[in-house]
Order: structure tokens, then C-alpha cells, then sequence
């Protein structure tokens, strides 16, 4: 980057031609974003803070190297004529020039967070060689680049059609193929390499592409539900917010979980998966069943609980079975099924029933 005449500043970059546009990319260091990017309401969404700060985290996690990180292109649109330099390979435009971005404030903003929690990190530290190790951290951090995409020559109606076709039209790929391509959430690796190699899992078979499953499907569930039903097991809730499962004791939990999902699936009926004969296949009663496996494997003091786990054996799991009545739904003779009133009350009502019935 270089200022010639304190009138044209200049970024290394390439020119292309997109639908008769002309587009330009560079990169952009991330100390430098604040200088050069602004937000124009009348184009953007409404800036969410709770967002933002996620990206904050998932960037200095990254420069802790806790995990792989990854930020895509910020695009944004010139409002001042660019000229590109051929024999340079540089984009020049006057000092004065406001880039609008159209995709991307979240990424930017959560840049300008980071950088400013280091250094109020560094301000608040006492211990030299800990000021010492962030200052290298936020040196690393604000040289760091993202790519920019620009465009040229759009009105105000155009930005607002350039945001809606990068937000709105990209597909969303559902849970279960999202969390079968994370590797950040040890709990959908944890699924993942359970739903390959656990014995019980194979017979029963996990969905991975889908988030639901209908008709005579005969799999069990689908990979989203194996990954809440294994969080249930290991804190008894639907988010770890301790981070009881870590990548120091992966492996032992995983050794564990897989013991606790043969034994289960060993002692449920062997049709498990049989939607209109058990209860067992919907999202509710497996993870309510995992909730209650904490309770018996992790809280109560069973040196054998392999043995509680067996008890769920004598569970009669029909539909139409007196252990479910007034646990978070009703029995519907109609559709010769037990209707759950939504899935935390099934949740909660399988736990309880699993609770009274075996702990009497």
C-alpha cells in the first residue's frame, strides 16, 4: 500500500470483469479496515452484536491456535472512480474514498473487536512477559489480511440487490450436513466418528444428510440428534458450557460413549427404529434418554452402571405404554401414537419417566 502525492493511495490487486463490471480484488490488512470500509444503513442489515462478538472469539481462537480459522472475502462496492495500474498491478483511488460494504460488516466489525480486546488485554496486564506474548499476538493479528472483493459503478438499488443475492440466495446446508463437515465442534466429531465405527450405530444406521426422517425410514436418527443426544450424556443439557468434553479427554469420553451406546441399544428392542411401534425414534425420547443416562452414569454414585443402563431394558416403549402418561404429552388412539407437546417436553418427560420408573 502507498500514498503518492497524498492524493491516490494504492493496493496491490487484479483486475477482472464480472457481467460487464468491472471487479477488482485485493487484500486488506486487518488494522487497515477502519480507514477505508463504512456501513450505509440503507444497504445493510442491522448490525448484531451478539454475532459479531462469536466472530471475535472464533478469531482469537484462532490466534491461540485452538482451532483452524477461516474469513472469507468482505465485498464492497467503490462510491470513487478506481484506476488500475497495468505495469504495477495496483488499484489506485483518491485518499478520500469510502468503500460500502455489502457483505461482510460482521467479519469487519468482529476484526476491529479483536484487535481492541488484545489491546485493552495488554493495557490490563501487570506481568511483563504476559504483555509481552499478547503484543506479539496483536502485531500477528493486525497484519494479518482478508481479500476484498470490489465493484463498480452500482447505485443505491444496486447495492441493495448485490446484498440481498450474497445473503439471501446462497443455500444453507441443513444441521446434519453442516455438523458432518464441522471439525470445530468436538461434539459433531465425537457423532461422526461414533456413527462410523460404534457397533449398535452401524446396525441401526444415522442419517447424515438430512435433518428429518420420514415414513418407514428405517435409521434410527439423524446425525444432528446423535450429536444433542451425546451432549445430553456428557452434561446433562443441550449446550456444554463448562466444556466438559475437551480435546484432553476426547479420546476417554469417546471410549466410554461408545461402551454406553452398545449397552443401550443392546438392551432397547432390537426394532428400535420402528416409529410406529416405539417412541424411541424421535428426537425428544433419544435425547431424553441421554439426559437420563447422565443422570445414572455421571451424577448419582453407581460403581456398576452398566448395570442401570440395563434396566431400561424392562421399559415397555409402545406407544400406547402407561409409563409415558403425564409426561410431556398424551397418547392420540387416532394415530395409535404418544404425541409429545414440543421436544423440551419430551425431553424432560422421558427423563422423568425414565427417573420414577427405574429409581423406585
Amino acid at each position: 500500500m502507498s500514498v503518492a502525492n497524498s492524493i491516490k493511495i494504492s493496493f496491490k490487486g487484479s483486475k477482472g470483469n464480472q457481467f460487464g463490471r468491472e471487479t477488482y480484488v485485493t487484500m486488506i490488512p486487518f488494522n487497515k479496515l477502519e480507514s477505508f470500509f463504512k456501513v450505509f444503513p440503507e444497504v445493510q442489515r442491522k448490525l448484531s452484536k451478539p454475532r459479531v462478538k462469536s466472530i471475535a472469539k472464533y478469531i482469537l481462537d484462532g490466534i491461540d491456535k485452538k482451532r483452524l480459522t477461516f474469513l472469507s472475502a468482505i465485498t464492497v462496492t467503490c462510491k470513487n472512480e478506481i484506476q488500475y495500474n497495468e505495469d504495477e498491478s495496483t488499484i489506485d483511488v483518491d485518499i478520500s474514498t469510502v468503500f460500502s460494504i455489502n457483505d461482510g460488516q460482521h467479519r469487519s466489525e468482529a476484526i476491529k473487536l479483536a484487535i481492541a480486546t488484545l489491546k485493552e488485554a495488554i493495557e490490563g496486564s501487570s506481568d511483563h512477559n504476559e504483555r509481552e506474548k499478547l503484543t506479539e499476538k496483536l502485531n500477528i493479528l493486525e497484519n494479518m489480511t482478508i481479500p476484498v472483493v470490489i465493484f463498480t459503478k452500482i447505485d443505491q438499488k444496486g447495492e441493495q440487490q448485490l446484498f440481498h443475492d450474497l445473503n439471501l440466495l446462497a443455500g444453507k446446508p441443513n444441521k446434519s450436513i453442516a455438523l458432518n463437515f464441522d471439525s470445530s465442534d468436538l461434539y459433531s466429531t465425537l457423532a461422526k466418528d461414533l456413527a462410523k465405527n460404534n457397533e449398535q450405530l452401524l446396525r441401526l444406521n444415522i442419517q447424515t444428510e438430512k435433518t428429518q426422517i420420514r415414513g418407514n425410514n428405517n435409521q434410527i436418527m439423524v446425525l444432528s440428534t446423535l450429536r444433542n443426544m451425546l451432549c445430553y450424556i456428557i452434561t446433562g443439557a443441550n449446550k456444554d458450557k463448562d466444556s466438559k468434553l475437551n480435546i484432553e479427554n476426547y479420546n476417554d469420553f469417546h471410549n466410554t460413549l461408545d461402551e454406553i451406546l452398545n449397552l443401550l441399544f443392546d438392551e432397547l428392542p432390537e426394532d428400535a427404529s420402528n416409529r410406529d411401534k416405539y417412541i424411541i425414534g424421535t428426537a425428544a425420547t433419544l435425547q431424553g434418554i441421554g439426559k437420563y443416562l447422565n443422570e445414572v452414569v455421571y451424577n448419582q454414585n453407581n460403581v456398576d452402571w452398566q448395570s442401570e443402563i440395563k434396566k431400561l431394558g424392562t421399559i415397555d416403549w409402545s406407544h400406547s405404554s402407561s409409563v409415558w402418561e403425564g409426561y410431556g404429552g398424551s397418547y392420540i388412539p387416532e394415530k395409535n401414537k404418544f404425541v409429545f407437546t414440543g421436544t423440551s417436553a419430551g425431553i424432560n418427560g422421558v427423563y422423568e419417566a425414565l427417573k420414577n420408573k427405574l429409581n423406585k
